[in-house]
């Protein structure tokens, strides 16, 4: 009668056992996409943060100092701020803050479709349409460039002005894409880009006397060697390249 009454109790406890909890895939998936957002959105405040902090101290204002040691003491705060990278810093804050609304966006899209795809639907349009203008603007500027290659429209009577949607992220596909844009325009050109030859081209700076050198020797340039001049510049391998130097480079068409 005892050995009954402990297989019951036993048997009864078996039954009040909590059942193994195996999260679905798709509750791993979301769960990694919103705080893997969450922790891109802290870290852009704590490094914006920091940074902040050494801008303040290095643009104390120092009163006590004779003027030309401030003076020295203001460039060389200035020299040390571009030698660690600290604009760099403050350009790849965006670039964080970004990364963590898509990691948001497309965390939610995926948990509204799995519950109803009626909720969902407009949702994701939505949400399609603010990435694609991220995406659109983010290469808009490289592609224009590129489209230097080809004719001017016949309707267009004005040289075409370069895009200004300059941001970081379409700074990083510039950077990017140069590479194969650059071994493309030396196919076409039959000259490198970043090695000029002889009627080749050696800076924003020197670019024009190279031309009149070259018209005082003869040399007369095609038309589509003309035209595809300002996309050997802006596409020329230059570390120290910005947006301004683009724009200079724009100036050549």
């Amino acid at each position: 009668m005892r050995v009954f009454r402990v297989s019951a109790v036993s048997g009864s406890l078996q039954s009040l056992a909590l059942p193994t909890f195996t999260p679905s895939s798709t509750a791993v998936r979301i769960n990694i996409l919103w705080f893997l957002s969450l922790i891109f959105s802290l870290a852009t405040v704590l490094i914006g943060i920091i940074a902040l902090q050494w801008l303040r101290e290095h643009l104390r204002p120092q009163t006590d100092l004779e003027p030309q040691i401030a003076f020295s003491l203001h460039h060389l705060n200035v020299e040390s701020l571009d030698g660690w990278y600290l604009p760099q810093i403050f350009t790849v804050l965006p670039l964080l803050l970004q990364v963590g609304l898509v990691l948001f966006l497309v965390g939610i899209l995926d948990f509204l479709w799995g519950l109803n795809h009626t909720v969902a639907v407009p949702i994701a349009i939505t949400i399609g349409l603010c990435l694609f203008f991220l995406l659109w603007t983010t290469i808009l500027p490289t592609m224009q460039a590129i489209s230097l290659l080809l004719p001017h429209w016949p309707w267009a009577t004005q040289p075409r002005s370069p895009c200004p949607y300059r941001s970081p992220q379409s700074w990083a596909f510039y950077r990017l894409l140069r590479p194969l844009v650059a071994i493309f325009v030396n196919i076409l050109n039959r000259t490198n880009v970043d090695q000029p030859n002889r009627w080749g081209y050696y800076g924003l700076v020197s670019h024009s006397m190279t031309m009149e050198n070259n018209r005082q020797l003869g040399y007369q340039e095609t038309s589509s060697h003309r035209r595809r001049r300002p996309t050997n510049l802006i596409f020329r391998h230059n570390i120290g390249d910005s947006w301004a130097n683009i724009g200079i480079a724009w100036l050549f068409q």
